[in-house]
């Protein structure tokens, strides 16, 4: 990226390094000359003043005073000349400034002065050219106690190249330097910008809604604490909006469980009102009838009467199980898991229809183990074999035969209740289960059936989390169910 932070710190720690060697050199050529010279110029005035003191005593020139001025000469680059009137050249080389009063020629007959650099009573310091050697020189002219007189010079040659030298070497070492620093920053800034990206990059995610992702970082500096508090950010925002999504799945169930609620309630009264308006409409007739005396006969009026009663006894028996129905599907049969002897309830069940299997002259068959215990809500597990048993005396024909076969699978005990007669269309199998649905609309009156008894099967068996299903036999129909045996 060309903006990124990692590339300004990179230039900034380049330039600072190139502004570091840049001034460094400025500084070497500007500053080292001048400091050199003054160095030079210290060491000049030192050694006049050792070997003044050197001398003051009794003007002699010792052999310690000689070996002093070589030390000198060795050590700091000094040409000394040591000149006495009386004596000459008491130490220097004679070749070069003669003897006698050829050191006064010298003195004399050098070239001028280029700059003088400082002037006391007792020396005197100048940049001179010396034009026999085509040198410059800082030279010191002295003057001592009991007439002694000394020349010192330092050649300026070496200062110019000691200059250059250092300055071509601190080049060389700035290049290595320079190098360095740009491997040193590209890794530095790798470390310092690495956290920063990856902060950036799940502040990325975040923005997605992806809370997957933390920072791992243990530094103990601010990015650190910024990448701790993002992700307690992190872990808050996902709190939030999975209570957020919660609210509204809950907010989601109740309008939808209230939309069904009403959209039942309305189904409920449509319903209840055409299954009653036609019983109510019998049972006021013939009450009607039985009250203008349509029939003094008494056989008449008794059927008329038997007429009021059953449509009556149906209208009851319809109230009942809708309000079943009504209960388990709003949830408030609450489901009390039993374990009790499914055979024996099953005969039971029988019991109580021996009377209407009696009128249909049905024959039922019942094949099953002489027990086996299930678990299950006792009430809604009577209500599902009861209106399958209703169910096959309401549909049975032909032979009129209705079998009841009892067996443990798999630790499920599989009830399944089959009976003679027409098959279902396929096209109203998988409808059959809702309420008031009637696949012979035209007989159901005759088969005394209400379209609520199925209903009442599958709530009952969602609501107890069993399997329960209808299949189309050979000669019939044969509908399932089954619970848990342990």
């Amino acid at each position: 990226m060309k903006h990124s932070i990692r590339h300004k710190y990179m230039l900034i720690l380049i330039g600072v390094v190139a502004a570091v060697i840049v001034v460094s050199v400025v500084a070497l050529n500007l500053c080292l000359e001048p400091y050199y010279m003054n160095s030079k110029q210290k060491t000049l005035i030192q050694v006049r003043e050792n070997l003044e003191n050197r001398l003051v005593d009794d003007g002699a020139v010792t052999e310690e005073t000689l070996l002093y001025l070589r030390q000198m000469k060795e050590i700091n680059n000094i040409e000394i000349y040591l000149w006495d009137p009386s004596q000459g050249i008491i130490y220097g080389n004679k070749d070069t400034i003669g003897n006698g009063n050829d050191f006064m020629t010298y003195i004399l007959g050098r070239e001028k002065t280029v700059r003088q650099v400082k002037s006391t009573d007792q020396y005197e310091i100048n940049e001179t050219y010396d034009g026999n050697l085509e040198a410059s020189y800082l030279e010191m002219f002295s003057a001592y106690s009991g007439g002694k007189f000394s020349i010192m010079r330092v050649p300026l040659q070496s200062v110019a190249e000691t200059v250059s030298l250092v300055t071509r070497f601190y080049l060389y070492i700035a290049v290595g330097i320079a190098a360095i620093g740009i491997i040193a920053a590209w890794f530095l800034t790798k470390n310092m910008t690495a956290p920063i990206l990856r902060l950036s990059d799940i502040a990325g995610r975040m923005s997605d809604l992806d809370f997957t992702a933390k920072y791992e970082g243990k530094d103990k500096n601010e990015i650190g604490i910024l990448g701790q508090s993002m992700n307690n950010m992190s872990a808050n925002l996902e709190k939030t909006i999975s209570e957020l999504k919660t609210a509204n799945l809950e907010l989601k169930r109740d309008i939808e469980q209230k939309t069904k609620i009403d959209e039942m309630r309305r189904e409920f009264l449509s319903n209840v009102s055409h299954e009653l308006k036609t019983p109510i409409a019998l049972v006021q007739g013939y009450a009607e009838g039985l009250k203008e005396g349509i029939s003094d006969d008494p056989e008449s009026m008794e059927w008329y009467c038997d007429v009021i009663i059953d449509e009556a006894g149906k209208m009851n028996r319809m109230v009942r199980k809708l309000l079943t129905l009504n209960q388990i599907e709003a949830g408030r049969e609450q489901v009390n898991m039993e374990h009790f002897d499914l055979v024996a309830m099953i005969e039971g069940v029988l019991n109580s229809y021996q009377i209407l299997i009696q009128q249909k002259e049905a024959k039922v068959e019942l094949h099953s183990p002489e027990s086996l215990y299930i678990w299950a809500d006792e009430y809604m597990a009577e209500e599902v074999i009861r209106n399958y048993v209703g169910n096959a005396l309401n549909h049975v024909e032909g032979e009129k035969k209705i079998m009841i076969c009892v067996e443990e699978k798999d630790g499920k005990a599989h009830v399944e209740v089959s009976n003679t007669g027409k098959n279902i269309p396929e096209a109203d199998i998988g409808r059959i289960w809702e309420k008031f649905y009637k696949v012979d609309k035209a007989r159901t009156r005759e088969y005394g059936g209400s379209g609520i008894g199925l209903s009442i099967v599958r709530a009952a068996m969602e609501a107890m989390n069993g399997s329960y299903g209808v299949k189309n036999e050979e000669d019939g129909v044969s509908f399932f169910c089954e619970f848990d045996c342990r």
